[in-house]
């Protein structure tokens, strides 16, 4: 089975964690499966022009190559579809969460999305509210959200008594992050509390993320707007307790999992007591039963991609028939 891959989300020197949890997933696709592949990496960051750019660039693969399927990672990677009527390869697209959220970029961005997901033949969603929203397309709809190595991210704690560390999943720069609401809430906590410490992932290695999740006592998510967020899948598999907005499927994921709560408010005194019930627990009480609510999920990396791979095969059945 030969594929092509089209993802804007893989990392790059200049952003080594951007999409690791794509290249993580071809990398055991390739590693478990019979498949040969190929990536072609639109680097958006980096220019704008890099989309357009594409239109051709991926053109001129697919005529030189004979791949089997194209697996679209995030929407507006899809772009060359709009400008290019003609392919006839199967193509699945996944959906990653800000590629579907309707106040990014004024709303153009989902429209293209939109007009994506008209062109391909299957679509992979993440949670519940993409299901509404490509209700039309329910044919096509296949919900599994991203998996995670648990074996990697089970490392033993090293939170310890003398400072609460609460973790911010993601670059402060990026509004849909929300950390506005984060330094409101951290810093109303602080006043009281001067044993408090902040980490924050972004653009970290693979082991820095594994270092200093372990050293969390909370994972404090304010985001706006999510798909299904790895980090918090990685902090479940570590133990970890998690305070988040109710954004993605994150109220999905952290139902019966103990010492994490999900606020239905952007309002910076809601996270209040859930932070202050975590410090007032041991070190040593501060851990979950996330670990068994991802395997009880299937969202091991495992069971996820088998059920990718088992599409890729409906795919090409469907297109022999």
């Amino acid at each position: 089975m030969k594929l092509l891959f089209v993802t804007n989300m893989y990392p790059n020197k200049d952003h080594i964690y951007n999409g690791i949890h794509v290249k993580e997933q071809i990398e055991y696709l390739s590693k478990n499966y019979p498949i040969e592949h190929q990536i072609y990496f639109i680097n958006g960051r980096a220019s704008k022009l890099n989309y357009i750019k594409s239109i051709l660039g991926i053109s001129n693969l697919i005529r030189k190559e004979n791949f089997d399927i194209i697996h679209i990672h995030f929407g507006l990677s899809g772009l060359f579809l709009l400008f290019n009527p003609f392919i006839i390869t199967p193509i699945l697209i996944t959906l990653h969460g800000s590629d579907t959220n309707p106040n990014k970029s004024g709303g153009l961005l989902l429209k293209i999305t939109m007009m994506v997901v008209n062109r391909v033949n299957k679509v992979i969603i993440l949670n519940e509210r993409m299901l509404s929203l490509f209700y039309k397309q329910s044919f096509k709809l296949n919900k599994i959200p991203c998996g995670i190595n648990v074996k990697v991210f089970d490392s033993k704690r090293k939170n310890t008594k003398e400072v609460f560390r609460i973790g911010f999943p993601g670059d402060r720069k990026r509004p849909e992050k929300n950390f506005k609401l984060f330094k409101s809430i951290t810093d109303s906590l602080i006043v009281e509390n001067k044993n408090i410490e902040i980490i924050e992932f972004h653009n970290l290695t693979r082991n820095q993320v594994i270092e200093n999740l372990s050293k969390l006592d909370c994972l404090l998510m304010t985001s706006l707007n999510e798909g299904s967020p790895q980090i918090i899948k990685e902090a479940m598999a570590g133990g970890i307790p998690i305070i988040s907005t109710n954004v993605g499927d994150v109220q999905y994921l952290l139902s019966g999992v103990k010492n994490c709560y999900v606020i239905d408010s952007f309002d910076p005194d809601k996270f209040i007591i859930p932070l202050e019930n975590l410090i007032a627990l041991e070190a040593a009480q501060r851990v979950t039963n996330g670990k068994q609510r991802i395997e009880e999920l299937q969202l091991d990396q495992d069971s996820v991609v088998s059920k990718i791979y088992d599409l890729y095969k409906e795919i090409l059945n469907e297109k022999e028939n």
